[in-house]
């Protein structure tokens, strides 16, 4: 009975420390929660995206210019002198 009269007495005093310890515990939890999201959900998102993504389309122009019947274009002239030589 001591002890419920006590603590009516002191509900306030005992609500101000209740509020913050439960303010460390939801800090340390909001921490544990949002790691566990980026390692579980954004990690491989952001990896495939990194990995796949071709935002400049550099494979795609290398694989048009691939598919191309042409060879590498080389002057038939060996130098200088031989270019000019042309008309």
């Amino acid at each position: 009975m001591d002890f419920l009269k006590w603590l009516f007495s002191h509900r306030t005093w005992l609500w101000h420390k209740w509020l913050v310890i439960a303010q460390a515990i939801g800090n340390f939890q909001a921490q544990v929660i949002l790691s566990l999201f980026y390692l579980v959900i954004l990690l491989p998102v952001g990896l495939m995206f990194r990995f796949l993504a071709d935002p400049l389309r550099l494979r795609w122009q290398k694989a048009l210019r691939q598919k191309t019947n042409f060879g590498k274009w080389e002057h038939p002239k060996e130098n200088l002198g031989e270019a000019r030589k042309q008309y």
